[in-house]
């Protein structure tokens, strides 16, 4: 579900856990891919578009 892109905390009502925490810590290491797409997520929040980089690609917080 995570993978698929389901909000965490739909994923922890879903399977009856007592928070989210313990989703998070139970399944984002099984999906790398969902730690890599929250990342991107916060990146994106961070920096307007012309700041975007490319997918993947490491970048420095610091200026």
């Amino acid at each position: 579900m995570l993978a698929a892109g389901v909000e965490m905390k739909v994923v922890q009502e879903t399977l009856g856990h007592t928070s989210s925490a313990f989703t998070a810590d139970t399944y984002t290491s099984v999906y790398p891919q969902v730690a890599t797409a929250a990342a991107e997520k916060t990146a994106a929040l961070l920096f307007d578009e012309e700041h975007q980089t490319e997918p993947g690609k490491l970048i420095s917080l610091r200026s």
